[in-house]
């Protein structure tokens, strides 16, 4: 994501950024990255990299069982951090960083770029036209980004020279805290489905927080055999939300909410964020009486990890408001603990049934 969609956008927003150092553990990687968008320093040690004097803010875009480490350091380092998501792989995790990120005066920013989309704050906009919320329908049915990236980009990979250790470890570290939430007599689907919750789904979890508030509780969760078929079902006192999610190989990226109400209903359409700029839509549907209306709102073509980008940018140089604040993704790894626990209630069918 770092080569493909953060260093192209850092570079159309020169006026704001200037990246002026790169780490990767592996050599191979941070040399090519760097001499392409020519970027003055490089460094394969993440503290060297966060003692660099040059440094205001740092983006952390390493694997997820690296967050807590990365982004306690870069804030006891005195930066700005803006944190991919998830925040980290769990919320026992994220505790402890949120009492670094309290301890410090500098901004902390999770990357849930679908609630700086255009189309989401359109979205947020209509929301208190609806004068009662019946049911609200969550999806993501999705082929995984290599397909659509390797149709147009190439990424500059490691040629076996990340350190040997560091990428045991790394193993270790994900494996064991994915197992601190499943449990250790979790099936491989419970541990695969979990990964997709916190890959996928927190993108979902946390749009939703925003713009309807926290569910009161998981009604009941099922993940399927191969872990990338899921199903939630949300309680939000008045209504439920529901909550679809697949992962397969036909080549389209179907993600939207949809609040359905007594006579209007809401839909905000998300496109691939795997090809920059595809637009993003809401339709909003109204029948009162016998007059029937369909609005559509967009396209909007602004890509949504430049919005958040440049959200964050305004939030560091003059203390804007973020769209959500970054102790709120607690929120967010507290629900995927909660669905584990419903799921594991209901086991999966056996392949092929």
């Amino acid at each position: 994501m770092a080569q493909l969609i953060h260093l192209p956008i850092f570079h159309q927003l020169s006026d704001r950024f200037d990246v002026v150092s790169l780490y990767d553990p592996s050599p191979t990687v941070v040399a090519r990255v760097a001499a392409h968008w020519s970027i003055p320093r490089t460094y394969t040690s993440v503290e060297a990299f966060l003692a660099d004097p040059a440094l205001d803010a740092v983006m952390i875009l390493s694997p997820d069982q690296f967050h807590e480490e990365h982004a306690r350091a870069a804030f006891a380092a005195g930066l700005h951090v803006f944190l991919e998501k998830p925040a980290c792989l769990t919320d026992t995790q994220f505790a402890r960083l949120q009492k670094d990120f309290e301890a410090s005066d500098r901004v902390g920013m999770v990357g849930y770029m679908r609630c700086y989309a255009p189309a989401f704050t359109k979205a947020q906009s209509l929301l208190p036209t609806f004068r009662k919320i019946r049911h609200v329908r969550v999806r993501d049915i999705i082929c995984e980004g290599p397909w659509f990236f390797d149709s147009w980009a190439q990424v500059a990979v490691p040629d076996g020279d990340i350190p040997p250790d560091l990428l045991s470890s790394g193993r270790q570290a994900r494996h064991d805290a994915i197992m601190s939430v499943c449990g250790t007599d979790a099936p491989a689907h419970l541990l695969r489905g979990y990964e997709v919750l916190t890959g996928l789904g927190i993108h979902a979890f946390s749009a939703m927080r925003v713009l309807l508030g926290r569910p009161h509780r998981v009604i009941a969760a099922h993940i399927g055999a191969s872990g990338t078929e899921i199903n939630i079902w949300f309680d939000y006192g008045t209504f439920i939300a529901s909550y679809e999610c697949l992962i397969d190989d036909v080549a389209r990226f179907d993600s939207s909410l949809e609040v359905i109400g007594d006579t209007q209903r809401m839909e905000l359409r998300y496109d691939t964020p795997y090809i920059r700029n595809l637009p993003g839509r809401v339709i909003f549907h109204e029948t009162v009486g016998t007059d029937n209306t369909v609005t559509e709102f967009g396209p909007y073509y602004q890509d949504p990890f430049q919005a958040e980008l440049i959200a964050f940018h305004a939030a560091v140089l003059n203390g804007a408001p973020l769209a959500d604040a970054f102790p709120d993704a607690a929120h967010d790894l507290a629900l995927c603990r909660e669905i584990m626990v419903a799921a594991k209630a209901n086991p999966a069918a056996p392949p092929g049934r």
